[in-house]
């Protein structure tokens, strides 16, 4: 009798989950938007992409973001799925990915707003080691003075902070941080986190033309770089149309300049400064998963059209573009697709 009901309870259990299961993968669009690739990352490869924070909240508003201007400026916590949610949807999206014979070698939280800000941050990392793979953050740093975050960052593998400028007025020109950030605060916690950290540590500085491209600049970045524990310093240009049309890359002469000063004054510097062929691929959802990858950054038309040529989706594609939810901009000569902003 004992033996039947535990039996019975099991199928209840097991009834109840798949229902859960189902609910949760039920909003596509939602799912693609939080979990989307792969992606192709210049410095980790192929990478799965986690996107867990509402769209366009951040606490920098960035003049060269490709997601666009910041909606909602806020150092407050947010999230868009449980821990158990993201989990489910991950695990949904490799055995797509599986199915495809596509493999990655990361698992990265960034996107369009700041990962950080999901309170949830440290137990999402521990549920996704389940499956195998080496956790990334990509932070903008803004909250690393608060040691809760930086107890959070603590279980990831590999974490990249944003440091464009070591210059508090051109933080302000460049991230436009929430009125309540201190940037001297900000920069003590970067330095205590790098103290402490045991997986590996990076930082990335975004060169914008006329505003951190200076010998000034690079000259006092270079002196806080000096005073934290890193593996490598990243320095790179926008490769995407940024919200502010201003915030362009440095033209080559000042480009070439800067890349011996840093050469010379950063250890263990790297520069990103040249845009790669794109790749963009989808699984069984091309509409919502391009909606969701754009919704991050635009996308170059000559790998969308070529993906959806060759998966069959060319009018999904057109009709996307007939109802306006996705129009065609250029950038530095390029073609790149966007969401429509005025959707």
């Amino acid at each position: 009798m004992r033996k039947e009901i535990g039996f019975w309870f099991k199928q209840k259990v097991d009834a109840f989950c798949q229902k859960l299961e189902r609910n949760i993968l039920a909003d596509k669009s939602l799912k693609c938007k939080v979990v989307f690739g792969p992606v192709r990352s210049r410095r980790l490869g192929n990478v799965l992409g986690i996107n867990n924070v509402k769209l366009k909240v951040c606490s920098y508003n960035c003049i060269y973001c490709p997601s666009g201007k910041t909606t909602c400026c806020s150092i407050c916590t947010n999230y868009c799925l449980s821990p158990y949610e993201l989990h489910l949807s991950v695990k949904n999206k490799l055995k797509e990915l599986n199915e495809s014979k596509k493999n990655i070698e990361y698992i990265v939280f960034a996107g369009s707003g700041e990962p950080t800000l999901d309170s949830s941050l440290s137990k999402e990392i521990m549920l996704l080691r389940e499956f195998g793979y080496k956790i990334a953050v990509f932070t903008n740093s803004s909250l690393l003075w608060n040691p809760n975050i930086r107890e959070n960052l603590m279980y990831a593998d590999y974490v990249s902070v944003k440091i464009d400028t070591a210059i508090e007025s051109t933080w302000h020109k460049i991230n436009r941080p929430h009125q309540r950030l201190d940037y001297k605060i900000i920069l003590e916690g970067i330095k205590n986190f790098s103290n402490k950290y045991r997986g590996t540590f990076v930082t990335e500085t975004t060169l914008i033309k006329n505003i951190n491209d200076s010998q000034a600049e690079i000259e006092e970045l270079s002196k806080f770089l000096s005073t934290i524990k890193r593996k490598t310093s990243y320095f790179m240009t926008p490769i995407y149309p940024p919200s502010e049309s201003y915030a362009g890359s440095p033209d080559n002469e000042t480009l070439n300049h800067i890349s011996e000063m840093i050469k010379e004054l950063v250890a263990d510097s790297v520069l990103l400064c040249c845009p790669e062929n794109e790749e963009f691929f989808v699984t069984d959802d091309f509409r919502n998963e391009l909606l969701g990858l754009l919704s991050l950054h635009p996308v170059k038309v000559e790998a969308v059209e070529l993906t959806a040529k060759y998966q069959k989706k060319l009018q999904i594609l057109e009709e996307l573009i007939e109802n306006r939810l996705i129009n065609e901009i250029v950038f530095e000569g390029e073609k790149y697709f966007s969401v429509n902003s005025a959707e």
